[in-house]
């Protein structure tokens, strides 16, 4: 069984890779396939898919995968068209979400669909309180929220910041990642 993790990945940082690891130990997935977002149509701040999907594939694993299957659509971005594409002959897809994204999944295009065909796998930080999506099992909504697994404290806002004003970031990304990033001048 997979899982899997969708989001702009912008840049991608150890803290998504921890996350994946912990939720594969977790709930025993066979693998999670990070799907890097084309053209999000909640964000204006990115640069483009293809380079985000080259980072992620320089981290892959043997149990982290990266797909493209976002990049091959037409923008913007939504949500359940990928998971549309993806589903083939599964019922429902393991869809590891922030705890944040998921209080919000009801301004997402098409939230009716996602709440038929995702189990989502939610992720907390310290300090979210569970009643704040409880509402949301009650509509049917069909999740667990990973208690065990805490959210990284890395954001990939801090780590573009960082790169502008010349900071180190080596203890927050991959040295492949960082090698790639000043080869290609990004997020400058």
């Amino acid at each position: 069984m997979e899982c899997y993790f969708f989001g702009t990945f912008n840049p991608p940082h150890k803290g998504h890779i921890e996350l994946a690891k912990k939720v594969l130990d977790e709930f025993n997935f066979e693998k999670i396939i990070f799907v890097p977002s084309n053209v999000p149509p909640h964000k204006s701040e990115f640069i483009e898919g293809f380079h985000r999907f080259n980072m992620l594939k320089l981290i892959e694993e043997e149990k982290i995968k990266v797909s493209d299957i976002e990049l091959k659509m037409d923008i913007p971005s939504y949500t359940y068209k990928t998971v549309e594409k993806l589903l083939g002959d599964n019922k429902k897809l393991n869809f590891i979400i922030g705890f944040d994204a998921f209080k919000n999944i009801e301004t997402w295009k098409n939230p009716e669909y996602l709440k038929e065909k995702l189990h989502f796998i939610v992720l907390k930080r310290r300090g979210d309180k569970k009643e704040e999506i409880e509402k949301l099992k009650l509509k049917g909504y069909d999740f667990i929220i990973a208690d065990n697994i805490d959210m990284v404290d890395v954001s990939s806002t801090e780590i573009r910041k960082k790169i502008q004003n010349n900071e180190n970031i080596d203890n927050l990304i991959d040295g492949k990642v960082k090698r790639y990033i000043e080869e290609n001048g990004l997020y400058r």
